[in-house]
């Protein structure tokens, strides 16, 4: 069994992000416009699953850390909420066909995929477990905030704050390709003590980064409809200067399937 690649940063990642999140007003009210059953692909440790599910909705809750899926399991049963958390990752894991009402796959989630063809079969699986008129949503780095091999190895300080009556630092140091439109991501956590004592480790992601004309291309190879586009949160216009791409899109009716190449 392959080790978890997220073990690492599921032991920080609620106390840098909180419950909250800037994005959390976009999709509470995406979902509730257009109702559940809703699947989340990379739901880390539910701090979207979970208020969708106190919103009413039924939330099957996917990802590929148990690590971090234990703590989404064990903040949803100390609620009773409607979550049903599934260890696996798209591309690869057999979900029930036309199940959905709504799928998203928030906060660079679309992005962990390897490759190009990696990010296709991620759409193509999800499109098979979307209903008729479904609808698919998926927020990644924007044009504004895109790989940048200038700052390549220069540690960047991301985050900073007492947890646990230790300071802890999050660095960040990148290496970015932009032939292969990759950044590979190092993760640093340094917590240091009272007494002055600093522990320290860290985890190592590669991403895959997408232009629009991609990510518009792959959804209609699936029978994907794009419905909209915005730059932010709030619903702004996409532009160079944007730093998020979030694209809705829908399952046309009657659409043939996915198309395979032959």
């Amino acid at each position: 069994m392959a080790a978890d690649p997220y073990a690492i940063d599921a032991a920080f990642y609620d106390a840098i992000h909180g419950d909250g999140g800037d994005d959390l007003d976009f999709w509470l009210p995406l979902v509730a416009e257009h109702g559940g059953p809703v699947l989340e692909v990379g739901a880390g440790t539910g701090r979207i699953a979970l208020p969708l599910a106190r919103a009413g909705h039924t939330v099957t809750a996917l990802d590929p850390s148990p690590a971090m899926l234990a703590i989404a399991r064990q903040r949803a049963a100390d609620e009773g909420l409607a979550v049903t958390c599934v260890d696996g990752r798209l591309p690869g894991t057999e979900l029930p066909p036309a199940a959905f009402a709504a799928i998203i796959l928030p906060n660079d989630v679309f992005l962990a995929c390897a490759s190009a063809d990696e990010q296709g079969r991620t759409l193509r699986d999800a499109a098979k477990a979307l209903a008729p008129r479904g609808r698919l949503a998926l927020d990644v780095a924007g044009p504004g905030h895109w790989l940048d091999p200038d700052g390549n190895g220069e540690p960047i300080l991301a985050w900073s704050g007492d947890v646990g009556g230790e300071r802890l630092e999050v660095w960040h140091v990148r290496h970015d390709d932009l032939a292969t439109q990759t950044r590979r991501l190092r993760i640093r956590y340094e917590a240091t003590a009272g007494d002055g004592q600093v522990r320290h480790v860290q985890s190592e992601h590669v991403l895959r980064y997408v232009t629009f004309p991609e990510i518009t291309s792959m959804l209609e190879a699936t029978g994907l409809r794009v419905l909209d586009t915005w730059g932010d949160y709030l619903l702004g216009a996409l532009t160079n200067a944007s730093e998020r791409l979030i694209v809705t899109a829908e399952l046309v009716e009657g659409a043939p399937g996915p198309r395979v190449a032959t």
